[in-house]
């Protein structure tokens, strides 16, 4: 094996990791809307058909979202295309964190189901055209190992700041 084969695979390797983040950030959402939904319910003064709301928002988006990505990852490629879920990412969760009203803290929840549903579609496709077939699979699989690396790392997070709630899961 010669050393740009090797020095090749160790980049593909980090870009993968790099472009699988989104993976991470999906996982992430889906794990900690649960935990700070006791949080949000006392706040917002939620009623359960709000609660659903907030929760299916990003998935909503998520949905539309990734059928959007197939005549934008055509039309400019797959790099951009990642660059925006990211940058839709970042807008999202800065809506969602300065959210003073239920309004906003749906709308912040959509941005970043945009960006789930643009990263989900078009990160695998990224890694998968980059990659050899010799390593494909295991370079693809980063994606989806880091949306359940984001909701276990959601979990823990949810159990740290739930531990002074006294009805815990019942």
């Amino acid at each position: 094996m010669s050393e740009s084969y090797v020095y090749r695979h160790k980049t593909l390797v980090v870009l993968s990791l790099v472009a699988a983040i989104g993976g991470f950030l999906f996982g992430y959402d889906t794990g900690v809307v649960s935990g700070s939904m006791l949080q949000l319910r006392r706040h917002f003064n939620l009623s359960y058909a709000y609660q659903e709301t907030v929760v299916s928002a990003t998935i909503v988006a998520a949905a539309i979202f990734s059928h959007a990505s197939c005549p934008l990852n055509e039309r400019f490629g797959r790099r951009p295309v990642i660059t925006l879920a990211s940058v839709l990412f970042i807008v999202g969760s800065l809506i969602m964190g300065a959210a003073f009203n239920l309004g906003s803290l749906i709308c912040g929840r959509f941005v970043v189901g945009a960006g789930v549903g643009l990263a989900s579609m078009t990160v695998p496709v990224y890694i998968a055209e980059c990659s050899p077939s010799e390593i494909r699979g295991r370079l693809i699989v980063f994606y989806h190992l880091l949306i359940t690396f984001g909701q276990v790392v959601a979990a823990v997070i949810d159990g740290i700041f739930q531990k002074d709630l006294v009805n815990g899961w019942r």
